[in-house]
């Protein structure tokens, strides 16, 4: 059963007149009367009383032609729909980080543009080597793996100790890099040699920490310290899902040193568009008009 024949039978069931049915069509009357014999045909059962040209519905004609009807404004609707483009702008924002900061910056964007539409895509590290201009901006954590972005540092934050309850230090205050020489850590690691920023941190800053156990997820981290495997650096704008975490208390570091860097980088020159410039201009006004030290509102750290 075609969509036409459907169009056809009802055409002619409302005229009543097969010659003047075909006019409205502009088909012939012989390829109509065929169009209707072949639906009878299908269906097992005559549609219509014939007198000459003039054709009128029997029982199962009417039967049929109301749910013709709606069938037909349904499809007509569903084709409409189909066609009709959606004319908005559209953002593509890559993360490789999770910022509460920049999701706030993100929001009052929005209030901004309401008619964007924005796509944010969270990326693992192993999708580093993605065109610089796939996505109209990419916010990542400062490291050599991303050095082939043009960026520029929106903010940095701060590093915390993420401990299990019953570990020593859990009844700490703070802790310095100092007291940690002796302690097993979880260290993260990106890609095949990078280890996560701390690691070097620490380094810099002249603390002696060695690596146990390495993960490339803060998730498998996070487990781990929450099941008592070890302890291990955190950065804040990843640290909600350790603070909700019951067994994990999470110390600040009194070095000023153990923060990282926060990079947010553009799409180049002529493959920007009119909505990536706005969004490139608002991002770099809002970073630039917050004080750094506004970082801990973001985020509460609980002390369990």
């Amino acid at each position: 059963m075609e969509y036409s024949q459907i169009k056809y039978f009802i055409t002619a069931a409302q005229t009543q007149n097969l010659t003047k049915a075909a006019q409205i069509l502009n088909i012939t009357q012989s390829a109509l009367s065929k169009s209707i014999s072949n639906l009878e045909d299908e269906l097992g059962v005559l549609l219509f009383d014939r007198t000459g040209k003039k054709v009128t519905l029997n029982e199962s004609g009417r039967k049929f032609l109301s749910h013709a009807i709606s069938s037909v404004r349904e499809l007509d609707l569903a084709v409409s729909a189909a066609q009709v483009r959606d004319e908005r702008p559209v953002l593509h924002i890559g993360l490789f980080h999770y910022s509460g900061k920049f999701m706030q910056c993100l929001k009052e964007f929005s209030k901004a543009q309401p008619n964007a539409i924005i796509r944010l895509d969270y990326l693992e590290v192993k999708t580093f080597s993605i065109d610089t201009n796939e996505y109209d901006m990419l916010l990542f954590p400062q490291s050599p793996l991303f050095r082939r972005y043009k960026a520029k540092v929106a903010y940095s934050e701060p590093y915390f100790l993420a401990v299990h309850n019953s570990h020593p230090l859990a009844a700490r205050k703070d802790v310095c890099l100092s007291d940690l020489s002796s302690q097993k850590f979880i260290f993260i690691k990106q890609g095949d040699e990078q280890l996560d920023l701390p690691y070097h941190l620490c380094t810099s800053l002249y603390a002696h920490v060695k690596g146990d156990i390495f993960t490339n997820s803060y998730e498998m981290q996070r487990w781990l310290i929450s099941n008592n495997h070890g302890i291990g650096f955190v950065p804040q704008g990843s640290a909600e899902a350790y603070a909700l975490d019951h067994q994990i208390t999470l110390l600040p570091i009194q070095e000023e040193g153990m923060t990282q860097e926060i990079m947010i980088g553009f799409k180049r020159g002529k493959h920007t568009s009119s909505i990536g410039k706005l969004l490139a201009e608002f991002v770099s006004d809002y970073f630039d008009g917050l004080p750094q030290d506004d970082l801990p509102k973001e985020l509460l750290i609980r002390r369990h």
